[in-house]
């Protein structure tokens, strides 16, 4: 399933390129606007009082912007998407060495069969069967009901993730086009950071989901001895809520390695866009 998401993300990007193309004809149009206000007003100050300093980087970081969005999708695919191909590649291929998988197929049914199949399969020391997980479920409905919610759960948490991710990728994709002309705004430089950095974390989930599918292979390989389960059954349900957690919280264990962003991908946001006209409508309307 895992593999199919990952195909769909590849399709959802290839279309998206494409519609970039189509659009960022106006979109430097609109910065080659955002830098005729900004250049001609420092112009005109520095005009109006030639004993002032005239700061040549007010020339600089428009043309930076302008050649930014002409090369805009090679910039994606140096700047991103290759280096983060590359760590889940790294990833990719430990989690094959050190699990046995031979392949990515083999591997997510490692995967698969550790977070939905949590129960004890021990033997008494009288050499009868232990009892498993879903035998003392049965005793009561309402918890094997609860069984049945985290197993459906661990089904589709990576898949949930994966999907997550692909409509965050495609956001930050289309969005970056306009980003880089609104950081033309006076007080407006740091979105492009933001952006950058909140681009960056939610790329980084798929090779941290792999990290941590290999860490709960291996954990289950441990424990598959069924030395956990002889002390108490109902640790191994424990023991799958908190695979499940684990996963859930992919975007922000990969947050951690990108001080830019938040546990949602990033601390991006339209604010910093429109406060010049927040503070320019509060000043001619008089309100504080």
């Amino acid at each position: 399933m895992e593999q199919r998401i990952l195909n769909i993300h590849q399709a959802v990007f290839d279309n998206l390129f494409v519609y970039i193309d189509q659009i960022i004809i106006y979109v430097q149009i609109l910065a080659s606007i955002f830098m005729a206000i900004l250049v001609g007003t420092k112009v005109m100050s520095y005009f109006a009082n030639p004993a002032g300093n005239f700061d040549a980087y007010i020339l600089v970081r428009p043309i930076l912007i302008l050649i930014a969005l002409v090369l805009y999708n090679p910039l994606i695919n140096y700047l991103l998407l290759e280096p983060v191909e590359l760590v889940t590649l790294i990833t990719e291929e430990g989690g094959l060495s050190v699990t046995g998988a031979l392949d990515g197929a083999a591997f997510e049914d490692f995967y698969e069969n550790t977070m939905t199949t949590v129960q004890d399969t021990s033997t008494n020391a009288d050499g009868s069967q232990g009892d498993g997980v879903y035998d003392i479920l049965q005793l009561n409905p309402f918890l094997e009901f609860l069984h049945l919610l985290l197993f459906l759960a661990a089904r589709v948490v990576a898949s949930y993730i994966l999907l997550r991710q692909l409509i965050y990728k495609g956001i930050y994709l289309v969005l970056g086009i306009f980003v880089l002309p609104f950081s033309l705004i006076p007080g407006n430089s740091d979105v492009v950071k933001k952006w950058f950095f909140g681009f960056l974390s939610v790329l980084l989930w798929l090779p941290v989901l792999k990290i941590l599918q290999t860490i709960i292979i291996l954990i289950g390989r441990s424990t598959g001895s069924g030395d956990l389960f002889d002390v108490d059954a109902l640790l191994s349900i424990a023991l799958q809520l908190l695979m499940v957690i684990a996963i859930l919280r992919v975007p922000s264990y990969a947050n951690y390695m990108v001080t830019a962003g938040s546990g949602s991908g990033s601390k991006f946001s339209f604010a910093p866009m429109t406060q010049p006209a927040t503070a320019a409508y509060k000043y001619f309307t008089g309100k504080k």
